[in-house]
């Protein structure tokens, strides 16, 4: 399965509403079972000030990706199991005061979010295991 994004599809991620960009956020780590952050030898990069730390990340690796520049150059695209993200990575984040930046691009815009409201509405898109209605 090909996941690869077209520079269309990147321009109308870029041009999306908050709420819009939150939802596909939601929907495209659920469904292709990862969340992309960006790494260097030193670990995953950081946005933010020392009160407020904010760890970006993107529902694709091409909008990882393209973020690798200037102070990120060097940096790459790695994926982080949603099962993973959703248990683990997010309450640990807020148990550190620390909040994401989904989807931060060239233009240092992104939206922040809180990491357990993002864990609860990560948890409730995916797929009960046992779901026993069918």
């Amino acid at each position: 399965m090909n996941n690869a994004l077209t520079q269309q599809q990147i321009q109308t991620v870029a041009s999306m509403s908050e709420e819009a960009l939150y939802q596909y956020f939601i929907q495209q780590t659920v469904e292709h079972k990862q969340v992309w952050g960006l790494r260097d030898e030193e670990g995953f990069v950081q946005l933010g000030t020392e009160e407020q730390v904010c760890l970006p990340v993107w529902p694709h690796e091409a909008l990882a990706q393209q973020c690798a520049m200037d102070e990120w150059e060097g940096c790459e695209a790695v994926a982080i199991p949603v099962q993973l993200w959703a248990s683990q990575w997010l309450s640990n984040m807020n148990k550190k005061g620390a909040w994401l930046t989904i989807c931060p691009n060239e233009y240092d815009q992104c939206l922040v979010c809180e990491p357990l409201e993002v864990q609860r509405d990560t948890l409730c898109a995916m797929p009960v295991a046992n779901d026993l209605s069918h």
